[in-house]
């Protein structure tokens, strides 16, 4: 069972607690430039590629995950279309895209057109003011379970942002995993953000801690973390 230890803070993520929610984020830096911050878990540099749609008005994403981990079967792609919700402008750049830790940041410059002759002005548009489509939404994606061929059981956990250092997986009361991650705010993005989430019950009760937790290996990468029980015969559903 994998719940978000502290509710639904935000309907994509249910393992997230605090900080800006949805999957992305967008603001205008100065008249004419927006930052776009989205959300790409297990996206790494180098497997994503961003470019201006032939309207000039949106930006196609496309991104591939990636994992060095032996135990992961299948991996995600990502195609998001985001266009500009306004009308007097198109987009002339994209610029510096980066993605660390899953997420996905960068910078998208504007240019004014004339509208009836009228060069459209900034206090006439309503800047910074993206859409988002082609994007599923249901927060089932941010995790995953599974049973590995040697019997041990498998869960990937979705907190992007997170760097691989900032996980924290403790073995709790009654066998339960629970599974912590701090998000700092890089770039323009608007604040930091924090995630928790009870891995399920792992044990009967009097089952040792500290033998569940040698059981119990850890993987995190690209704002992902990956669980693998070695001990799967004392999973309770």
């Amino acid at each position: 069972m994998l719940i978000g230890a502290e509710g639904f803070y935000a309907t994509n993520n249910p393992f997230q607690t605090s900080g800006p929610k949805g999957r992305i984020e967008s603001k205008m830096i100065g008249n004419n430039r927006i930052f776009m911050r989205i959300d790409l878990p297990g996206v790494e540099q180098g497997n994503v590629t961003v470019t201006i749609d032939d309207s000039k008005r949106g930006v196609l994403i496309k991104a591939e995950e990636q994992s060095r981990n032996k135990n992961v079967s299948s991996l995600r792609s990502y195609e998001t279309h985001v266009t500009l919700g306004y009308h007097c402008c198109e987009i002339s750049t994209i610029d510096n895209p980066q993605v660390t830790d899953g997420v996905l940041r960068l910078f998208i410059s504007t240019t004014p057109l004339n509208i009836y002759g009228v060069p459209c002005s900034a206090d006439e548009d309503i800047h910074g003011r993206l859409v988002l489509d082609e994007l599923d939404a249901d927060p089932n994606m941010a995790y995953e379970y599974g049973t590995l061929p040697d019997g041990s059981a498998y869960l990937r956990l979705d907190m992007p942002g997170v760097p691989k250092d900032d996980f924290t997986t403790d073995v709790v009361d009654k066998g339960s995993v629970k599974v912590t991650g701090h998000a700092p705010a890089v770039s323009h993005d608007s604040s930091s953000r924090s995630y928790s989430a009870d891995a399920g019950m792992l044990c009967d009760p009097g089952v040792r801690i500290s033998y569940l937790d040698d059981e119990l290996e850890r993987y995190a990468e690209n704002g992902v973390m990956r669980l693998i029980i070695r001990d799967p015969s004392s999973l309770i559903p």
